[in-house]
């Protein structure tokens, strides 16, 4: 047997959902644009079951349910109230119009099914009329009328509701659990990404006010590297090698310069750039940035080697290194970039330029605060551009008696205790 229902919906799209959603369940289908046209249909078509939208401009479902139930030639067909409204007030009007179930909108196909299911399977019987109730409910008073078995449905129907309810609550909560996690992790991934691109320190300060102010420091030691004969070698390498071997030196360096507490400013072309002593101050900048050097020098020495055994063409590097005051902060407001200014950072670059391949070139400053520790060779003074002539000298080593091997590139414990003493200065300087 084909059910058939008649639906009251003024709005196109939730009549369209509805009529799609029962006729494809095999019921035959009559809708009304509002309680008015419905009643008229009604007339003919003498549905098994009514479905009404509370909401709509001429003669709402109220009206249209209230005129159903007191035309004694349809009192027996269950109507069912659907709204957006949720408040136990309209349960209460629905109820003391004769409503025989109540679901909310958006339709859940399931529910929607369960609640036509109920009243089709469970027809209204003849009943004597029962003394209205009297309900004061939230400052209103309402009169009921209303049999057992309506009652009973508009249980199931609230029960149901209850159920959707906490349903589409759930699937909210873990929506927002889900959009929660991949904030989360957004906001891990773009924080990682800011720690890589600026000093921790730095970074700290951006997420936490918006702006990190430029800082003056007395004494940082800037390091400076460049390749010679990049260009020459760079003929006789693909763009993807060319990229991968440069790659393989600047991630080494990256490595040694997190080793010894340095700052990786930046890279231009072949060239790479750190300081000691930023942003976190401290003494020991001028020894730490001399082991870098030396570590970057034995590094490039073995690859040196191994592209030699393999008849691959080879870079060979500079090292510039130079101590004094400097003017650092970020700079930029998309792509942002910490860097640093001031003479200090000419001269470092001036000590690579004006040095030699192989070897780390210092500045006679920074020799002065690094003498205890490595063995250096004076080059006098030397030429540099724009500069006059700078006191130069080449660090061969660490001291003999400061180092655990024969080639001076292992600090022993009198070395290490040499350098505690050298941070311990500058927690007393505070």
């Amino acid at each position: 047997m084909t059910h058939k229902i008649l639906f009251a919906e003024d709005s196109i799209l939730q009549g369209t959902v509805l009529k799609r959603l029962l006729t494809a369940r095999g019921f035959q289908v009559e809708w009304g644009k509002n309680g008015k046209e419905a009643l008229s249909i009604l007339n003919n078509f003498l549905p098994d079951l009514i479905i009404s939208d509370l909401e709509m401009p001429i003669m709402d479902g109220y009206e249209f349910c209230k005129a159903v139930k007191t035309n004694i030639d349809y009192k027996k067909i269950p109507v069912v109230l659907c709204s957006t409204l949720t408040d136990p007030e309209d349960i209460i009007r629905g109820i003391e119009v004769g409503a025989n179930g109540y679901i909310t909108k958006p339709y859940e196909e399931s529910f929607l099914m369960y609640r036509i299911e109920s009243l089709l399977l469970n027809p209204i019987l003849d009943e004597d009329d029962p003394e209205p109730v009297e309900i004061l409910y939230s400052g209103n008073h309402y009169s009921i009328r209303t049999t057992k078995m309506q009652i009973l449905q508009l249980l199931l129907s609230i029960y149901e509701n209850t159920v959707k309810k906490n349903k589409e609550l759930y699937d909210a909560q873990v929506d927002v659990q889900e959009k929660a996690k991949q904030l989360e992790k957004g906001l891990e991934e773009s924080e990682r990404l800011l720690r890589n691109i600026l000093p921790a320190k730095i970074a700290e300060r951006l997420k936490t006010h918006g702006y990190a102010e430029p800082e003056s420091f007395s004494s940082v030691t800037v390091l400076f590297t460049d390749f010679k004969g990049f260009t020459d070698a760079a003929e006789f390498m693909t763009p993807k090698e060319l990229v991968e071997q440069l790659d393989l030196c600047f991630a080494q360096f990256d490595s040694i310069m997190e080793m010894y507490k340095l700052e990786k400013l930046k890279t231009i072309g072949d060239s790479y750039m750190a300081a000691g002593g930023i942003p976190l101050p401290n003494s020991s900048h001028p020894v730490d940035a001399i082991r870098a050097g030396l570590e970057i020098k034995e590094f490039m020495d073995l690859t040196k080697s191994l592209r030699i055994d393999q008849g691959l063409p080879y870079w060979e590097l500079r090292i510039g290194i130079h101590t004094g005051p400097v003017v650092a902060g970020v700079i930029g407001n998309k792509k942002f970039a910490y860097d640093m200014w001031g003479d200090t950072v000419n001269t470092a670059s001036r000590m690579e330029s004006s040095g030699e391949v192989g070897k780390v070139n210092i500045s006679r400053d920074t020799y002065n605060l690094v003498k205890d520790f490595f063995q250096c060779q004076s080059r006098g003074k030397i030429p540099a551009k724009n500069k006059g002539t700078i006191e130069m000298f080449f660090v061969e080593r660490i001291h003999p008696h400061l180092s655990k091997d024969a080639d001076g590139r292992v600090p022993n414990e009198k070395f290490n205790e040499l350098y505690k003493q050298l941070e311990n200065s500058f927690e007393l300087g505070k």
